[in-house]
């Protein structure tokens, strides 16, 4: 079994060293979204664009102090319908991974619950 490393295993070989590297989050509302990551949360808006995956959608992409992408808003209009469940929220976490945790095949990462 491997666990993420922390300062308690330093050394411990098993231990992987995974950060958090971006969020992708829907929106029903991109404009109102931005404004709530860059006046309250402190990111800098990259830019709004054209969501090349999603055809006929904007995004918009947040970077931290360091100037990476942490924040893919993807606005997805439709979801305002009350009829649509969930409305919004998370669509994916992207992880970075150590170059040994990257390099493993059939690398399984359990998470434990607390």
């Amino acid at each position: 079994m491997t666990r993420p490393r922390d300062s308690s295993t330093p050394d411990d070989p098993t231990a992987l060293d995974v950060q958090l590297d971006h969020a992708s989050i829907m929106t029903t509302d991109l404009d109102e979204a931005i404004s709530f990551y860059v006046d309250l949360v402190g990111l800098s808006l990259r830019t709004v664009e054209d969501d090349p995956v999603r055809e006929g959608r904007r995004r918009a992409l947040l970077t931290d102090a360091q100037d990476r992408d942490v924040i893919e808003l993807i606005e997805m209009e439709e979801m305002k319908h009350p009829s649509v469940p969930g409305r919004g929220g998370i669509h994916h976490l992207g992880f970075s991974l150590s170059p040994l945790a990257r390099d493993a095949d059939g690398l399984v990462l359990e998470i434990e619950k607390e």
